[in-house]
């Protein structure tokens, strides 16, 4: 049986927008290996809440692969594995929300919470948090890195299988109780409103259409054409107006026609997106 560490970082408050994930691969009482990687969420839209916690900006996720990419490397690691996380609840939410929203499914596991591990083994302690208990190991990582997160996360759980004489970590997931069964979230429905709408305009799937324009100063940001459930396609762009206005100078000029700031406009995006502005439905 794999046992590995999880954790993700997120761009906004919704649990479908993954921007990073971390493993950390655990094989008796080491941690052997480690995978890290940036993630394109879904829609580009961060929270500067979440990027003050993790640092990571719209920019840097321009070239990352999505969700979809990024388990299709990885969900072989899953199959009838042991997944560790701290505070397990979110990272598992997060996880089953993604596979959803594209559509995939999730094989068979077990979820083990390094928090509630810490509950039961050191119920003295002040905190629970993954610093504080990194700190009272003296396990050196940065914080709020997906794959040094979930590297900590694997060290705690090598200090829990010592502080109760365990084996191993599936030992102690074994004899704590705490191992739960994960189980997928439903798929998205195929072939609603929205994917007909999208069809109509020659878009197959939600985030087909997404392109870079180039603001002001040159600085690249995203446009993605995100359905409704009503089959209207709605502008969404990544530049800071749009985080605190209802519309941005970037969607005001595409909805007018004018193209020019689109960066490297290909016949396909002019055509697709033409049609798109073009619809009765109009994009909002």
């Amino acid at each position: 049986m794999t046992v590995v560490a999880l954790d993700f970082e997120t761009a906004n408050q919704s649990p479908d927008s993954a921007c990073a994930i971390g493993l950390a691969f655990v094989e008796g009482d080491r941690i052997t290996r480690r995978f890290h990687t940036l993630i394109r969420p879904p829609e580009m839209r961060f929270d500067w809440g979440n990027i003050r916690v993790h640092g990571i900006r719209p920019e840097d996720v321009m070239d990352a692969p999505s969700f979809a990419d990024v388990w299709d490397e990885i969900s072989d690691v899953f199959d009838g594995a042991l997944v560790l996380a701290h505070n397990a609840s979110f990272d598992m939410n997060v996880l089953k929300r993604s596979a959803a929203r594209f559509g995939l499914g999730l094989p068979a596991f077990r979820s083990f919470c390094t928090v509630s591990m810490a509950r039961r083994l050191w119920p003295d302690e002040p905190s629970r948090k993954l610093s504080a208990l990194a700190t009272k190991f003296g396990i050196g990582f940065r914080h709020h890195d997906a794959g040094e997160d979930a590297f900590a996360c694997a060290a705690i759980a090598l200090e829990g299988v010592r502080e109760a004489g365990a084996v191993d970590v599936k030992h102690l997931a074994a004899t704590m109780g705490l191992a739960r069964t994960v189980t997928a979230d439903a798929a998205p429905r195929k072939g609603g409103v929205a994917a007909r709408a999208m069809a109509a305009r020659g878009v197959t799937t939600p985030g087909q259409l997404r392109f870079r324009v180039a603001g002001s100063r040159g600085t690249p940001y995203e446009i993605e054409a995100i359905p409704n459930a009503r089959g209207q396609l709605r502008l969404a762009c990544t530049c800071p107006a749009s985080r605190f206005h209802a519309d941005c100078k970037h969607r005001a000029a595409l909805r007018l026609g004018d193209l020019s700031a689109v960066v490297g406009l290909t016949p396909d995006i002019e055509r697709v997106l033409a049609a798109v502005l073009s619809s009765p439905m109009r994009a909002a």
